[in-house]
């Protein structure tokens, strides 16, 4: 509330800003239809989170039920009478309760983080890292594109035969929860590198880069 009531309070404080506001006028249409934009963007990265969760078929679920949405506007408009409109929405509601969860794919280079897994590569002593992620944490996303989809990381962790461990947050793991606890975090990203025959972890800052990622895998050899 403070955020949003603070220029108003700064206009009272200091009426003299008043003459730096624009004029109000047609330009205040356009501007707000404008800004719609960077909200439809923002539905389609939902969507893909979704995606990941669920699956394609929920994906499919919420497409179909935003355009039963567009469909109940486009009638409210044509003055269809508002009990048709409720039921076109209800219809909606009932079909995203048919969407189900679909267990995540895989990838080459990384297995599923488990705490079994890690106590397991840590007791043989194998060199570890860790990348504790969800699709909804977009500094997660950037590393992974920057750092971790690299050749050079790829190169590095062959090299030093490193076991690549992946987190998925996403859905709230809860084993991945206890990890992030017991390394004072309350969110993703985190990045752990455990060196050969070493039980401490290396905790590698949250903006990862393809020198920095790199460096520290190599720092054993």
């Amino acid at each position: 509330g403070l955020g949003m009531a603070l220029p108003f309070l700064l206009l009272t404080w200091i009426p003299g800003l008043m003459r730096w506001l624009p004029k109000p006028g047609p330009w205040m249409t356009t501007f707000k239809e404008a800004l719609a934009f960077p909200l439809y963007l923002t539905c389609v990265w939902l969507i893909w989170v979704l995606g990941n969760q669920a699956g394609s078929a929920a994906v499919a679920t919420v497409l179909t039920g935003l355009t039963l949405i567009a469909l109940a506007l486009w009638a409210a408009g044509k003055g269809t009478k508002p009990g048709k409109v409720v039921a076109v929405i209800a219809l909606f509601g009932a079909l995203v309760l048919l969407a189900q969860p679909k267990a995540p794919g895989n990838d080459h280079l990384w297995e599923p983080y488990s705490r079994q897994r890690l106590d397991s590569l840590l007791a043989s002593g194998q060199p570890v890292f860790i990348n504790l992620t969800a699709d909804w944490c977009i500094t997660c996303l950037a590393n992974e594109r920057v750092a971790l989809s690299s050749e050079a990381f790829q190169e590095a962790l062959k090299r030093n035969g490193v076991v690549y461990l992946k987190g998925d947050w996403t859905n709230q793991n809860p084993e991945i929860t206890e990890l992030l606890n017991a390394n004072e975090r309350n969110g993703v990203p985190l990045y752990l590198y455990y060196p050969p025959g070493n039980r401490t972890a290396v905790v590698l800052p949250q903006i990862l880069t393809k020198g920095l990622i790199v460096e520290t895998l190599n720092r054993d050899r």
